[in-house]
């Protein structure tokens, strides 16, 4: 049981990692990269945008959801029905902070995944259709300010969960010191 924990929460704490340097990785650096070393070729930078983001935002983040939640049904399972005792750490003021910004960060990254995204692309090929309309190109910039919060939110409560991951670590690191 003890190494199913242990495979499970370093499943979840790499799933974690990976998806918010992804988004870090992604939403800053990358998007900067393509604007500054291909302004001069606007459609050939946003044919590269649109494919990262479509390949981070649906494979990766995807993969990673389910990896972390099948993590959590793991400690669960094993809090509840294991004979080795194990008791998740509480080390917040609400017992299921953890779990809800996970649901946050999860229907995020789905409404980003599955409703913004194909809104951005299906505004982005009008916007190429038709340079000259500025109507379109606000809509965009707006889906893209959208996007650009969204991540920053995710990005807060992902770090928000390494705390909390971390200090749940910690504590658990000083009761089997005290124990033994």
């Amino acid at each position: 049981m003890k190494r199913l924990l242990f495979i499970s929460n370093w499943l979840y704490l790499f799933s974690l990692s990976l998806w918010v340097a992804g988004m870090f990785l992604l939403g800053i650096l990358v998007e900067i990269m393509v604007r500054i070393n291909l302004k001069d070729q606007k459609l050939v930078a946003s044919t590269i945008m649109n494919r990262i983001m479509d390949i981070f935002n649906i494979n990766i983040i995807y993969t990673c959801i389910m990896i972390m939640v099948l993590a959590e049904i793991i400690k669960l399972l094993v809090a509840n029905y294991s004979s080795a005792g194990f008791k998740p750490q509480v080390v917040t003021k609400r017992r299921y902070t953890r779990e809800v910004f996970l649901a946050v960060m999860i229907v995020l990254a789905i409404y980003v995944g599955s409703v913004l995204r194909p809104e951005m692309h299906a505004m982005d090929k009008l916007k190429k259709a038709n340079p000259a309309d500025q109507k379109l190109q606000i809509q965009f910039d707006r889906y893209h300010s959208q996007l650009t919060w969204l991540y920053t939110i995710n990005m807060v409560l992902g770090l928000s969960l390494f705390y909390i991951h971390s200090k749940e670590i910690i504590r658990f690191s000083i009761q089997r010191t005290e124990s033994r």
